[in-house]
């Protein structure tokens, strides 16, 4: 039942964590943008003053959900995964406490069509999420594989708070050693003494802080239906983006996160 053991745990802040999880059988072969469902039993102790919940699950009973992986791989000794904890949330009340060496069930397929197949290594990538929908462009340009020749690489990550920056450190660091590589965090409700870019993602793209040609310019949505809406709106009737389908492939490609 359970076949997998966490090991590591990052705590971003109360609410956000990156959990390190090694199966027992290794890491399978993976695309970068791909996903794999995570799972506790019911009987899986849950956060101090969470809520009750309307319907208990039955103790043997494996509530699961799914995450994208933020690690990359090349790296395969583990998954990485970038969580946001739901207060009333049947999986996350319960990984909420999970620590290294405690186990839980991870789905031995991957899977997930949000990849970069079919994306000419001479085309750039916009890379555009909200919150824990970083996670699989984490993957991305942890892969080195995804460094083609030439190609320019932008990570946008809205967040509502700036303590809510997760891989800043690593993002700039490959914004300083990568001319081609372009990090943009900006957070909605920040403080007015707050230095960085405010606002939402899409403003990014109304200052022109974001330039596109869709020719060469492949763009990535993931993260918030809202933000997501917006932008396969403007990108499509303004720019001429075509939304990315296995029978229509296309310049614009979109996962709803949540």
């Amino acid at each position: 039942m359970l076949n997998s053991t966490v090991v590591g745990r990052i705590d971003i802040t109360p609410e956000l964590m990156i959990l390190q999880v090694k199966p027992d059988g290794g890491v399978p072969t993976f695309q970068p943008g791909q996903y794999v469902a995570l799972g506790l039993p019911g009987s899986a102790p849950r956060y101090a003053g969470a809520p009750a919940e309307a319907e208990v699950p039955a103790a043997d009973k494996i509530i699961k959900r799914a995450y994208s992986i933020g690690s990359s791989p090349a790296k395969g000794d583990y998954f990485e995964f970038y969580i946001a904890i739901v207060p009333d949330g049947a999986l996350t009340s319960r990984l909420a406490v999970v620590k290294a060496g405690d186990r839980l069930f991870c789905q031995p397929k991957v899977t997930g069509t949000f990849t970069l197949d079919g994306v000419p290594g001479d085309h750039n990538l916009v890379l555009v999420s909200t919150g824990t929908g970083l996670a699989p462009f984490m993957s991305m340009v942890r892969t080195p594989a995804t460094w083609t020749p030439g190609r320019k690489i932008t990570i946008v990550h809205g967040v509502r708070y700036p303590q809510d920056f997760a891989y800043a450190d690593e993002l700039s660091s490959f914004a300083s050693s990568n001319p081609g590589f372009t990090y943009l965090p900006i957070a909605s409700r920040a403080e007015s003494s707050f230095a960085g870019r405010k606002g939402r993602v899409q403003v990014l793209f109304e200052d022109g802080s974001i330039q596109l040609t869709p020719q060469v310019d492949h763009v990535y949505l993931c993260g918030n239906p809202a933000m997501i809406d917006d932008l396969e709106r403007d990108l499509t009737t303004k720019l001429g983006y075509v939304v990315h389908s296995k029978k229509t492939p296309g310049n614009l490609h979109v996962e709803k996160y949540w």
